[in-house]
């Protein structure tokens, strides 16, 4: 079925079943397992319906319209920035987008899979956000993105822009997901990976040049020869058209003063010529990096002639050149982040920026900045990390991730994460604490999502700078070498994890007395490694001091101490003093269901370990109860398809064969294998063991 865009169905909101699905206004109704679901026609926002700024380049849609139509799903626009393959995909929108039930448009700033799993609005549109969540919160970021394309996958006549796709390893390591797709993927990229069909979108015709200047600087009095002549000179690259058309239209130049302007101050530079050098960003391949840089420095010559271009104005580009790149941000939120940099005529100056072409307006009235631009203001307004030193701190905090604070939302924390990725990307390599702390906390992030090696790289370069500018026995290194070794503990470098930590320990020490809080936490954390490396005598150890020392601090009821006990449990337990194991969990979960509540997957994560004793007991009726109270709760909170679902039922399975309910068990290990298989797949060691137990 085709769909109009912005004609809604006058009976838009009904519901009804005609032999398969309804396309009915703005929405197309699902028969999935005998219920009608609602997919949006637009599942995302942001995305551009109207193309009607954007001329020419009809050989280039022409390839990519005729490459979908072969039933090929998936199309590369390469180019360098700022010669148009973001607008190429605006046209074949505009264009063809009536020809889809289903449109997304995606921008990529960190990672492929996150830009599929971070679009809440997307997630909402699929119906799968609280699967997403739970994938996400477990770790899973690589299932939680093939969720989403299989979900994708599900719908009919779905068409998917993926722009600012511009790193190749990641390109070429999905290039089977996205060619194997239902979906039709349209990917914008500054590199050419191998063995992808690809559009090539080069600097555009000569008459499509002149005519994009003349619509954009319509009062200009030129010949043609003149014009085709200046047009030359900037390499036909659209942005720099419509930048110079802009200025001369709305800046008080005149073509005259333009054509002297660029001769006299570019055109003529000896030395810009000579010294233009390679700057290898935004995915641009070597051979592009020259040209990429010169047509930076004419950016900021159009830019710094520009008439009247008041210092509010420069504030605004400058505040905007820290957020992500090509990402959209409506007037609320820029009204609130540019606060930060004492803004006050923002709207005046937002509609002025856009005249001139140094912001880009959506048709759903959000801003953004173009990477050239931004790279332009960064370099010659001086947005460096002195002007950004607030900003950062703000940011830094936004993200600062707690898991024994009951008021930290990780999902909340998540949504600061793209911002802290821009700040990483401009300042990482300057040396200030701001800088350290930032990254710190962006590691601690990644590291609660499970990206341990980002994790890793972020907390390497914030404890190198944290050496750099702090004296040797100073506190901050210590957190910063205790944070790090806790991902290399996850990363499995133990050797490496058991030094940092015994380094942090020693600079606490000089620091503080035996009982402060910092070294229970170095001592806990370097006992899970030593329990990792299943040497259990040691772990107990370190976590019977850490338990007393915060016991002392907070005292019964708080989360670190439910944790420290959790941890000491577990440990005992491989040991075989289960009557101390069991205490121990008891009083954890206690605190938990104070702190928590009943529902929390964290009380459901108590009982299970706590029911674990039990099994090794002996003691069935216990452990029973405990897995039938910690399966229905995670189940309520993951949904039944979770990976720790099969955990819980394949150790409750075991009870109940003990009991004498051997059909009730003989399901649930069916169901266990079954979900392990679907989550793992047949070749772990998990899955492995559930077949032997259902073959049994």
């Amino acid at each position: 079925m085709s769909h109009t865009p912005h004609k809604k169905n006058v009976v838009e909101n009904s519901s009804f079943q005609v032999e398969g699905d309804v396309h009915i206004g703005d929405k197309v109704t699902y028969t999935i397992n005998e219920q009608k679901v609602d997919i949006p026609y637009l599942l995302t926002n942001n995305i551009p319906t109207n193309a009607d700024h954007i001329l020419g380049r009809e050989t280039e849609l022409e390839a990519i319209t005729t490459h979908l139509a072969q039933n090929k799903p998936t199309i590369l626009v390469n180019g360098i920035g700022g010669i148009g393959k973001t607008s190429v995909a605006v046209k074949y929108v505009a264009t063809h987008g009536h020809q889809y039930k289903h449109l997304a448009w995606l921008t990529v700033q960190s990672s492929v899979a996150e830009a599929f799993t971070n679009d809440v609005v997307l997630l909402k549109s699929l119906h799968i956000e609280q699967d997403v969540r739970q994938l996400i919160e477990t770790q899973r970021l690589t299932d939680a993105f093939k969720l989403v394309v299989h979900k994708l996958n599900t719908l009919d006549k779905t068409l998917v822009v993926l722009d600012n796709a511009n790193n190749p390893d990641e390109l070429i390591a999905h290039k089977n997901l996205f060619d194997t797709a239902k979906c039709h993927y349209l990917i914008t990229s500054r590199t050419q990976p191998q063995e992808w069909t690809i559009v090539e979108i080069d600097h555009l015709p000569e008459d499509e040049a002149v005519s994009l200047f003349r619509k954009l600087a319509p009062s200009v009095s030129t010949t043609e020869e003149d014009l085709k002549s200046l047009l030359s000179k900037l390499f036909y690259h659209t942005l720099l058209i419509e930048l110079v058309a802009k200025a001369v239209e709305n800046a008080g130049f005149s073509f005259a003063e333009l054509q002297t302007m660029i001769e006299t101050k570019f055109i003529h530079d000896e030395q810009l010529n000579e010294d233009i050098v390679s700057t290898g960003k935004h995915g641009d391949s070597v051979a592009d990096n020259a040209k990429r840089a010169k047509i930076e420095e004419y950016i900021w010559l159009i830019f710094s002639n520009v008439k009247d271009l008041g210092d509010d104005a420069k504030q605004i580009l400058k505040g905007m050149a820290l957020l992500p790149v090509a990402t959209p941000f409506d007037r609320a939120f820029l009204k609130e982040h540019l606060a930060l940099f004492e803004v006050k005529d923002i709207l005046p100056n937002l509609s002025l920026l856009v005249e001139w072409g140094w912001i880009e307006k959506e048709q759903n009235k959000s801003f953004k900045m173009h990477p050239l631009i931004a790279d332009v203001v960064v370099k010659h307004l001086r947005v460096d990390v002195y002007f950004a030193e607030a900003y950062i701190a703000y940011i830094s905090n936004f993200v600062y991730y707690d898991n024994t604070d009951i008021n930290h939302n990780v999902f909340e924390k998540f949504k600061g994460r793209q911002l802290a990725e821009r700040l990483s990307e401009l300042f990482s390599e300057e040396n200030t604490a701001g800088t350290s702390e930032l990254l710190d906390n962006l590691g601690g992030l990644d590291e609660e999502y499970g990206f341990y090696l980002k994790s890793s790289h972020y907390r390497e370069r914030s404890l190198c700078i944290a050496e750099t500018i702090f004296d040797s026995k100073n506190p901050i290194i210590a957190i910063r070498q205790s944070n790090l070794a806790n991902v290399y503990n996850y990363l499995g470098y133990y050797d490496k994890a058991i030094e940092l930590f015994n380094k942090a320990i020693a600079i606490d020490t000089f620091n503080y007395d035996e009982t402060h809080q910092a070294i229970a936490t170095r001592k806990s954390n370097l006992g899970m490694v030593y329990r990792n490396m299943e040497l259990y005598e040691k772990a107990v150890e370190l976590l019977e001091i850490a338990l007393n020392i915060d016991l002392s601090i907070f005292g019964e009821t708080h989360p670190k101490v439910a944790i420290r006990r959790s941890n000491l449990a577990d440990v005992l337990d491989k040991l075989g003093e289960y009557e101390r194991a069991i205490e121990l969990f008891n009083k954890a979960l206690e605190s938990d269901l104070n702190n928590y509540g009943e529902s929390s997957h964290l009380v459901a994560r108590r009982r299970s370990n706590l029911a674990v004793v039990f099994l090794n007991l002996d003691n069935y009726e216990v452990a029973a109860t405990l897995l039938e109270l910690a399966l229905s709760s995670d189940i309520n909170n993951f949904g039944s398809d979770h990976p720790r679902i099969a955990v819980r039922k394949n150790n409750l399975a075991r009870a109940y064969n003990n009991l004498g309910r051997e059909q009730e068990a003989k399901k649930l290990q069916k169901e266990a294998y079954a979900n392990s298989l679907r989550n793992l797949g047949n070749e772990h060691p998990q899955t492995i063991r559930f077949k032997k137990l259902v073959e049994y």
